[in-house]
Parts: structure tokens; C-alpha cells; sequence
């Protein structure tokens, strides 16, 4: 079960599109639960710095589950 820091984080890069963002344990948890991808071909992919991230096609899935298709997914 997704935390409401996670399930933001989630619903928030959802809205956007690929952006850069710290990476912090919520960033993490989603990486693990394969819902977002971190483009380690950036720079700073350390905890504390910032990485490009992505939704995977389970987080696309999850989000359009969760709102029926919406948010520009």
C-alpha cells in the first residue's frame, strides 16, 4: 500500500510529465514498486539530489485505475 507522501508524489509527477525532482524515500519506494522510472543518465541521482523521472506503464495504470483515465496520462 502506497503511502499519502508516495501516492502524492506519484499523482504529482502524473500531472507533469518526466521532471526533475529530489530523490528522496518516497521517490525511492516508487522506484521499487516499479511505478516510476529514475533516468540515472542524469546527474545528482544521489539521496538529496535531483534525477529526471518518469511514470512506468504500472504507474500509468494505476493512476488511470485510480481516476478513470484522467490527468493526462
Amino acid at each position: 500500500m502506497l503511502s499519502h507522501h508516495e501516492l502524492a508524489t506519484l499523482l504529482r509527477l502524473a500531472d507533469t510529465g518526466r521532471r526533475q525532482e529530489a530523490i528522496d524515500p518516497d521517490v525511492l519506494a516508487l522506484s521499487r514498486y516499479e511505478l516510476i522510472e529514475i533516468d540515472r543518465r542524469e546527474e545528482g541521482v544521489m539521496v538529496g539530489g535531483t534525477s529526471a523521472l518518469r511514470l512506468t506503464s504500472r504507474g500509468r495504470e494505476l493512476v488511470r485505475r485510480l481516476f478513470g483515465g484522467g490527468g493526462g496520462v
